[in-house]
């Protein structure tokens, strides 16, 4: 298979496991209502699969001795479970459940991807290919959003778990027919243990940088996607300028799209000048706009849309540069290992963020005023630009380009 039909398999299959993606977070409005939830509930609600994320990617360094090819199929069935359960929830509980078993299918359906692709790729393609794959993650989940919100509305909220059930299901069915098989070789005695043993990578200072980089920024993202629409909803009651019809869920999937060209270009300049420094100066940008963006509500409404769009740009930039990186610093008996504990890092992040933002909501007055959300996203800031020094710091200084 050439290098062009793997990345067209791997990111079709991608985009079909991450139909499901945002679904929660697009209702979180409806759900925090029809529920009674508060804005911490609700924030568990969001990033709880996160948490089942976090404990299902720490085996995803089994892939060092079996191909990743299987754990990916078992993903899509397992999400299969997951969002079919989610329309049959009638509370914060039951929806936590099957949030969890998301959680858990999203981790064996997205890092092994760069592992699959990694064990079919030889020389310095390898980083390449993993940037484009992560890169492209937004448009399946940015689709996501519009498809839960719109479906949601005609048919009601349940129906709206069907369409990434299905999708699902083809997932697998593509990977198990057209994804040739490969035959792994790694005797390391990490190889051989089923649960990771993260030492070797955290003796590799370049990855540590972009382990800590890639914590921060799921924290950032994940805090933004989660509460992008319920943001977007309370901006629009309170911006006199913005009209009382305007769809939130499709404008949350406007800005979560015009990322994926910025994650791709990022990824390309990754590629030239090193994914490192590339994923620094993204980092620091997109963290000086989170220290902004929820205060400018209550700006005139040309500053507010322009930073938003602006934070929504770069936000994505640093997506396939960190991933990028993390493969191509890796140690090559170490690349599943690698995998797993940059996707443990990437679930912790994921997890905190949406929570955190929620618990600020809850202790700033529930979400009901400028200082409100701007504390609740300069926490977001705060973070990832504490990332950004991690990968100028342990990363840049023994970075090659690819």
């Amino acid at each position: 298979m050439s290098f062009n039909q793997l990345i067209i398999l791997m990111c079709a299959f991608l985009w079909l496991t991450l139909l499901g993606m945002h679904s929660v977070p697009a209702m979180l409005p409806l759900f925090t209502n029809l529920w009674s939830l508060t804005y911490t509930e609700a924030g568990w609600l969001a990033g709880i699969n996160y948490l089942t994320y976090l404990f299902g990617v720490a085996f995803v360094g089994i892939t060092d001795r079996i191909d990743a090819k299987r754990l990916l199929i078992i993903g899509a069935l397992l999400n299969v479970v997951g969002y079919g359960g989610m329309g049959l929830a009638d509370g914060f509980w039951s929806a936590l459940f099957f949030r969890g078993i998301q959680g858990l299918g999203f981790a064996w359906t997205y890092m092994p991807g760069i592992k699959a692709m990694s064990d079919r790729i030889h020389g310095g393609a390898k980083g390449r290919a993993a940037a484009i794959y992560v890169s492209s993650f937004a448009i399946g989940s940015g689709v996501s959003v519009w498809i839960a919100a719109e479906v949601a509305v005609a048919y009601g909220w349940q129906s709206a778990f069907v369409i990434p059930a299905i999708s699902n299901i083809f997932a697998a069915g593509l990977l198990y027919w057209f994804l040739p098989p490969v035959s792994l070789n790694n005797t390391s005695d990490t190889a051989r243990k089923l649960l990771p043993d993260f030492r070797p990578v955290f003796r590799n200072r370049a990855s540590v940088g972009y382990v800590i980089g890639v914590f921060a920024h799921n924290f950032e993202l994940q805090g933004i996607r989660a509460w992008t629409v319920t943001f977007l909803t309370w901006a629009a009651m309170t911006q006199p300028d913005v009209p009382v019809t305007v769809n939130t869920a499709l404008a949350a999937m406007v800005l979560i799209l015009i990322g994926v060209p910025s994650s791709f270009v990022g990824a390309e300049f990754g590629h030239r000048i090193g994914y490192a420094r590339t994923s620094y100066l993204a980092m620091v940008l997109s963290g000086v706009f989170a220290l902004t963006v929820g205060f400018a509500v209550a700006w005139p409404i040309w500053i507010f849309v322009g930073i938003l769009i602006a934070h929504n740009l770069l936000v994505l930039v640093d997506s396939g540069t960190l991933n990028g990186g993390a493969v191509n610093t890796a140690d090559p008996a170490q690349r599943g290992n690698t995998v797993a504990a940059f996707g443990t890092a990437s679930a912790a992040g994921g997890l905190l963020g949406p929570v955190l933002i929620g618990y600020i909501l809850d202790v700033t007055g529930g979400g009901q005023s400028p200082e409100s959300w701007g504390i609740a996203f300069a926490l977001l800031g705060g973070v990832i630009l504490i990332g950004a020094m991690a990968v100028r710091i342990l990363s840049q200084p023994r970075e090659t380009k690819s």
